[in-house]
């Protein structure tokens, strides 16, 4: 049976999706970092320097933060950089520690569809209710769960879909 070989174009344009998604990733969290920052520092100097304050800084950082983490979180788990115990796992038997990795992946990925369809709840209950000072809409901070979950379930989904091609080959994950 003759095999195609993949294109080297079908490649490049995986790999440049993945690069301009993390790119966008990366900047996303260097603008929401350095707009906590500024924010937080002119709210010092205010409230030090001028006896007055900045009274939307506290609101809108908070939802900067929440934001900035989720985001972070899905770039750590595209680079694998999540913690993980391992203690077990590294003690089984090759077959059986490809069956565990996989079992959890699914479980993993039941956390994120309940992520997905709770912040997907909590975003649409909160989308009448504003904030008192800036008057954003509190589905802004509950939708922060949506992008991580279906980004991180893409990747689960294709992690557990690897995985079992190669279980059949008796090949290490």
């Amino acid at each position: 049976m003759n095999k195609v070989a993949p294109s080297r174009f079908t490649g490049r344009i995986k790999v440049s999706i993945q690069n301009a998604v993390q790119q966008t990733l990366k900047a996303l969290m260097v603008i929401s970092l350095a707009l906590m920052c500024v924010l937080v520092f002119a709210n010092v100097v205010m409230r030090y320097g001028f006896n007055s304050n900045i009274l939307i800084t506290e609101e809108v950082a908070r939802y900067l933060f929440v934001w900035l983490t989720f985001l972070g979180s899905i770039t750590a788990f595209a680079k694998n950089r999540h913690v993980r115990v391992v203690f077990v796992l590294n003690r089984l038997p090759d077959p059986w520690r490809a069956i565990v990795l996989i079992l959890s992946r699914f479980a993993m990925l039941m956390c994120c569809a309940m992520v997905l369809i709770g912040c997907w709840q909590l975003a649409g209950l909160n989308l009448q209710n504003r904030l008192p000072i800036s008057g954003l809409p509190v589905a802004v901070l509950y939708a922060a769960g949506i992008p991580f979950a279906i980004c991180v379930g893409v990747m689960l989904v294709v992690r557990i879909w690897r995985a079992i091609r190669q279980l059949p080959r008796g090949e290490t994950l």
